[in-house]
């Protein structure tokens, strides 16, 4: 009669399997059975369903009759198995180590009168990894890999591909990683692969972090930039400012910008951030992003992006949005407006701001701008802005000067 542990499938005898490769297979496969602990062959299977990136899938009945030795496992079969009852053991295996060893000796027991046991997987993992993604022409076993090595052997890993001409696997491989890979692994990882001269030509690094910019959820996308800036990498911090603005939607743009101004950062983040053409042109892109930024408790990026719309461009745009918040009854956000052209805005753009609303019959509104701006700035300050004014206007503004 079989000998039986304490539970599970007992081991095969002589007289069902006898002495041979095979018996040698079966002997090797339930010494890793009972490190896993003999595990019940319906919960084998289950296990084995749970995994996407087995080779094959196996129901109760076909592995109740592997273990018993009354069904000869294909190969496929034998690794899914294999991998289940390792990852189970009490005792530290690797799964691929355990899969290159039974493999060995299935080749052994197929073959038995081959002097040499062919294998028929690299003893590399890399390698491994890089002739099953080869076979199928998908990446995941690649990224499956990636996902469990430190940043350096995933560099080795891309250096490789690259070696090999696999440009469009690297690719994928860095895009792959980008969409799972763990945030706090990620700078890391960006700081190792190569940048580009220009900040904004596509390099591995913009890669792997617009990628990640893309398809990541805003709360990803507002922790790695966090964590990038805090790690002074604002080239990086950068490509993750750009895509976002340039392709996600209102709420993901103004909770990043939000984010990263309560993190301390202002607004100079990456190369175009500070640019004039940060802030969407779209008047009502601009109401929704001021909706958002209001929402989401920031009154002060509300006065930064009042302060900074419209400038390098012609005044009418200031004037045009203006006009607009008067329009939808957002007469608190037109003052606030109002108070960063007298605080904040360079002289000429408001000096031309008050020329176009004097022309358009609103002179309330042109002195009350000229008073604040020649009462709150200096001296010298005053005299730059008066100089830009409409000869009408300049001695309102005079005037306006004695009495301050």
């Amino acid at each position: 009669m079989a000998p039986r542990g304490a539970r599970g499938v007992a081991v095969p005898a002589t007289d069902q399997v006898p002495p041979g490769p095979r018996r040698d297979l079966l002997i090797e496969l339930h010494k890793l059975y009972q490190l896993a602990g003999t595990p019940g062959v319906r919960a084998i299977s289950a296990e084995i369903q749970k995994r996407d990136d087995l080779s094959a899938t196996m129901n109760r009945d076909l592995a109740s009759q592997i273990l018993s030795g009354r069904r000869w496992p294909t190969v496929k079969q034998l690794d899914s198995l294999v991998r289940v009852l390792a990852n189970q053991a009490v005792v530290d295996l690797e799964e691929d180590v355990e899969s290159l060893r039974f493999v060995a000796l299935w080749t052994a027991a197929e073959q038995p009168f081959s002097n040499d046991p062919i294998e028929i997987y690299s003893a590399d993992p890399v390698d491994r990894a890089f002739e099953e993604a080869s076979a199928t022409g998908r990446i995941f076993p690649i990224v499956e890999l990636a996902m469990r090595r430190p940043p350096h052997a995933i560099i080795e890993m891309l250096d490789k591909l690259s070696g090999r001409g696999w440009g469009k696997f690297a690719t994928d491989l860095l895009e792959e990683l980008a969409g799972c890979l763990e945030v706090s692994r990620v700078p890391a990882l960006a700081s190792l692969l190569p940048p580009s001269f220009d900040a904004w030509a596509q390099s591995d690094a913009s890669t792997f972090l617009e990628a990640f910019a893309r398809r990541r959820s805003v709360g990803d996308v507002c922790e790695l930039t966090d964590l990038l800036m805090r790690a002074g990498a604002k080239t990086h911090a950068g490509y993750i400012v750009k895509v976002v603005r340039d392709e996600r939607d209102l709420f993901d743009t103004a909770k990043l910008f939000v984010v990263l101004h309560k993190g301390g950062y202002g607004w100079s983040v990456g190369g175009t951030w500070n640019l004039d053409d940060v802030w969407p042109n779209s008047l009502e892109d601009v109401l929704g992003l001021i909706a958002e930024f209001r929402a989401l408790g920031c009154p002060e990026a509300v006065l930064t992006l009042l302060t900074r719309y419209g400038s390098g461009h012609s005044a009418s745009h200031r004037w045009n949005l203006y006009q607009l918040l008067l329009e939808r009854e957002m007469q608190d956000v037109a003052e606030m407006m109002a108070q960063s052209l007298m605080n904040a805005v360079s002289e000429r753009e408001v000096a031309e701001f008050v020329s176009i609303s004097a022309s358009a019959g609103e002179g309330e509104l042109a002195s009350r701008v000229i008073k604040g701006v020649v009462s709150v700035r200096s001296r010298n300050s005053s005299s730059h802005f008066i100089q830009f004014l409409p000869a009408e206007l300049v001695a309102i503004a005079n005037e306006d000067r004695k009495r301050a």
